[in-house]
């Protein structure tokens, strides 16, 4: 008997763990919380123009990528968390690399990797809000 529970949680295990490995690919890949098939925005993070607009609509399930107006303005919160990590990560890497050079380096050396990355720190704010606060519930 005692085995059998112990491959029974084993299982469940096994099975929260492939869950949570579906959902994680999914927000990398800017799918829909509910299908996880369907693209949350209309265009690619390299578009420069339309990299941050949202679908209306799941183009597989329906499901409204708007959950009430304003929504997405707490994401701004997220964007400035990964902003503040990325100026201090590369200000120390320019530190290190450079010993302590002029400040024209820093400048550079944290306004290009910023810059590079503001499409998908935009975007992955958008859809960290979506997944854990849009109230999508569990499939």
């Amino acid at each position: 008997m005692k085995n059998l529970s112990q491959e029974i949680k084993h299982g469940n295990t096994h099975e929260s763990i492939e869950k949570n490995n579906k959902k994680l690919n999914a927000m990398l890949q800017c799918k829909c919380p509910v299908c996880k098939e369907g693209d949350m925005f209309k265009t690619s993070a390299l578009n420069m123009s339309q990299f941050n607009e949202l679908n209306k609509n799941c183009e597989k399930c329906g499901f409204g990528f708007m959950p009430e107006p304003g929504f997405y303005q707490i994401s701004m919160f997220f964007t400035y968390m990964v902003g503040v990590a990325i100026f201090m990560v590369f200000g120390f890497l320019a530190y290190l690399v450079f010993n302590d050079p002029p400040l024209w380096v820093y400048y550079v050396s944290i306004f290009i990797p910023t810059l590079i990355t503001t499409p998908w720190n935009l975007r992955y704010s958008k859809v960290i809000m979506l997944y854990y606060f849009g109230d999508i519930g569990e499939n």
